[in-house]
């Protein structure tokens, strides 16, 4: 007879399959580095909002200034991204 109905669903003792144990930054379960990288993510977007900001008022190129804008907006979808999968995994 095997142990495969002795936990609850009948997954075994492990629980559901693809499920962690254990409260993150555990052994069972480790920390991962979306804390580090929206860090990151925040950093980039201010460097670009800087760089829009400089290139509009300062170098008055306009081309620069909407290049760097671009990046900007995609630097803050960024942001968004990982603060959803670091929401997402705690």
């Amino acid at each position: 007879m095997t142990d495969a109905g002795t936990a609850p669903g009948g997954f075994g003792r492990r629980g559901r399959p693809g499920r962690l144990k254990g409260a993150l930054g555990s052994h069972e379960r480790p920390a991962s580095a979306l804390a580090f990288r929206l860090v990151l993510a925040w950093f980039g977007a201010a460097v670009l909002l800087t760089a829009t900001a400089l290139a509009a008022v300062w170098a008055h190129h306009t081309p620069l200034a909407v290049v760097f804008g671009a990046g900007f907006l995609g630097a803050c979808l960024n942001v968004y991204w990982v603060r959803q999968r670091l929401r997402h995994e705690r």
